[in-house]
């Protein structure tokens, strides 16, 4: 049990590193918990973005480096906004400039720098997480938690899918590989963490899909596969991300006595749980509100763990988001051995 003293109640000094889009609607979510978190500062390698950012979203101070941010004193965590193939160097300065790190997922490009940034937390003994907010969605928790308590039977089957057509320039950071782009990195992450949360790493992953004329993945699908153990019968998982077609942005868990489904499970505001197999059963609906655009939650996990002194989020482990980089992995290289 760590103590707690008033200190402990003081807000949370947060920098945002990047000024891009979701670091917007981060910022915005920040500012409505002033008792927790204080806005100290944010850098861009644009000293006018930087400015610009600071002044509309009220941070004190503006730095036009990311090393800037990273050393500035005042700054106890860094909630890294960059595109995906800056989340490892910036993440790795951040942590080496002694800072606690919230990183955009995915927590990085590859398996191997996920497992390096995991371990540079661990030896400097600074909290990383990967922001994979839907896991702290209080509805997600609930599903998990229903779904672990074993009232619904065995997990057989999960499905989830994510995706829209996507109609931008080929230039925009989806669709270009220099910045990591391409539909897994960006969006299979949330069906493969979701499938993840029930059912852990896939024992093999079976994928196909097809690329965009600038060579990311811009369309996937996965069947992912779960061989029998001592606590838990086998089972399949089955994962979707596209960014040529509108698909639902669902998640649907399958029991032998039961299901749990979750619409718009990225941000979603209700759950259906249903008790039993008959089809004619009316399923329980669980219900929550969003404060701002959902951030909250993920941003308060992560001020608890710091102020309790821990490394990694029971929410968002350290070991969940390897084994999901290694799914990830797994996908992108089926779908570059699949097709042109």
């Amino acid at each position: 049990m760590v103590a707690v003293t008033l200190d402990d109640f003081a807000p949370i000094g947060w920098g945002i590193l990047s000024t891009g889009h979701i670091a917007s609607v981060f910022a915005k979510d920040l500012a409505i918990l002033p008792d927790e978190a204080r806005l100290v500062a944010v850098g861009s390698r644009d000293q006018s973005k930087a400015d610009a950012f600071a002044q509309e979203y009220g941070f004190e101070r503006a730095y036009g480096s990311y090393a800037e941010l990273a050393n500035d004193p005042e700054v106890d965590v860094v909630y890294i906004a960059s595109t995906h193939n800056d989340h490892f160097p910036s993440a790795k300065l951040c942590l080496e400039a002694g800072k606690h790190v919230l990183v955009e997922k995915p927590l990085t490009v590859t398996p191997d720098e996920a497992a390096e940034l995991v371990e540079l937390a661990r030896e400097r003994k600074l909290f990383l997480m990967e922001a994979v907010w839907t896991r702290t969605n209080p509805l997600i928790r609930k599903a998990a938690e229903v779904v672990a308590s074993g009232e619904l039977g065995a997990v057989r089957h999960v499905a989830a899918s994510f995706g829209f057509a996507f109609d931008g320039e080929e230039s925009h950071r989806l669709l270009d590989p220099e910045q990591a782009g391409g539909a897994i990195l960006d969006l299979g992450v949330y069906p493969a963490h979701g499938v993840n949360l029930f059912l852990g790493e896939p024992d093999a992953v079976l994928g196909y899909g097809s690329h965009a004329s600038t060579g990311v993945d811009s369309h996937a699908a996965a069947t992912l596969v779960y061989l029998a153990t001592a606590d838990r019968p086998a089972a399949t998982a089955s994962v979707l991300c596209t960014l040529e077609a509108t698909v639902p942005t669902r998640l649907e868990v399958f029991c032998t006595d039961g299901s749990v489904t979750i619409d718009s499970f990225i941000r979603p505001t209700e759950i259906s749980i249903r008790r039993g197999n008959d089809r004619d059963i009316e399923p329980e609906t669980a219900i929550t509100q969003l404060p701002g655009g959902g951030y909250t939650f993920q941003a308060q996990e992560v001020m608890r763990c710091i102020r309790a002194g821990e490394l990694e989020s029971p929410l968002v482990p350290w070991a969940s988001t390897l084994a999901t980089m290694r799914t990830l992995a797994a996908w992108r290289e089926a779908v570059d051995k699949g097709v042109a």
